[in-house]
């Protein structure tokens, strides 16, 4: 999981890669506490005074289930013809995903070693990815704290009109 910001903030490694998303994530420690909400999620938060308290939730896709603390979109993609508000629920929850998608992306372009297959056992790939995570908040943090641009290119960007 990441924050709005580019930040990873909920990290579970060790599954294969060619395991599904889905059963990745119910066999998880993190699956497992989304399941039983256990997370300590934020408290509700007021976003607008006409609003009311907002509960915080985390974006998946297809793969995972419906939760009260994880939202997914819709079914029925290219099945049969969703109803213009879920049409417009599910493309507004895909630009949200998006953010963890661009995550990965900064995370792959500074630490290349994932750009393709890590040839090392288990253990290894494991540990690389751990610290590959910490450097990355760590040097995203410091490099903006002191003003410097953490990633070249432009990230995905929400406009007034959409």
């Amino acid at each position: 999981m990441c924050d709005a910001n580019y930040n990873f903030t909920l990290v579970d490694i060790g599954a294969a890669g060619r395991c599904s998303d889905g059963g990745v994530f119910s066999s998880s420690e993190m699956g497992k506490g989304f399941i039983h909400n256990d997370l300590n999620f934020p408290a509700d938060k007021e976003i607008h005074e006409n609003s009311g308290p907002i509960p915080y939730y985390a974006l998946g896709d297809e793969a995972f289930p419906l939760l009260s603390n994880l939202m997914r979109p819709y079914p029925g993609r290219g099945k049969r013809k969703l109803p213009l508000k879920e049409s417009i629920f599910n493309y507004r929850l895909s630009r949200g995903r998006r953010t963890i998608e661009n995550t990965f992306g900064l995370m792959a372009s500074k630490w290349r070693i994932f750009r393709k297959p890590i040839i090392a056992g288990h253990k290894t790939v494991n540990a690389i990815t751990k610290a590959a995570v910490v450097l990355h908040n760590f040097v995203k943090l410091s490099e903006n704290n002191a003003g410097v641009r953490y990633y070249s290119g432009t990230l995905d960007t929400e406009q007034s009109n959409q």
